[in-house]
């Protein structure tokens, strides 16, 4: 007679789908931090991301974009105006994106 035995594990079903629920909402309520660079806002967004595509969650780049965008402080209000209303976001990749806003970052506090 053979016995078989249930072992919840990191890879089961429910410890993944509860992984995904936690990491959607990160990702939904995902905000840059005050006096948090570019670069390291842009890694903790990354790694939100890798998280949710190992799972099988996967976002169109321009939806990245949407959501870095929408999380930016006041203070970046203008860049995030004036470069919705003159890129194709659809086109833009979103290393091109981050790339963009250092430059910007870098200028921000001779303005």
């Amino acid at each position: 007679m053979r016995y078989t035995l249930a072992i919840t594990y990191e890879g089961s079903s429910e410890v993944k789908r509860k992984k995904l629920i936690n990491l959607t909402c990160k990702y939904e309520l995902f905000n840059i931090e005050e006096g948090e660079d570019i670069q390291t806002m842009f890694g903790r967004f990354q790694t939100i991301m890798n998280e949710l595509c190992s799972l099988g969650r996967h976002y169109d780049n321009y939806d990245h974009i949407d959501k870095i965008l929408r999380s930016f402080s006041r203070k970046w209000r203008p860049r995030v105006t004036t470069l919705r209303a003159i890129k194709n976001l659809d086109s833009m990749t979103l290393e091109e994106f981050v790339g963009m806003f250092k430059v910007h970052e870098k200028n921000l506090p001779q303005d």
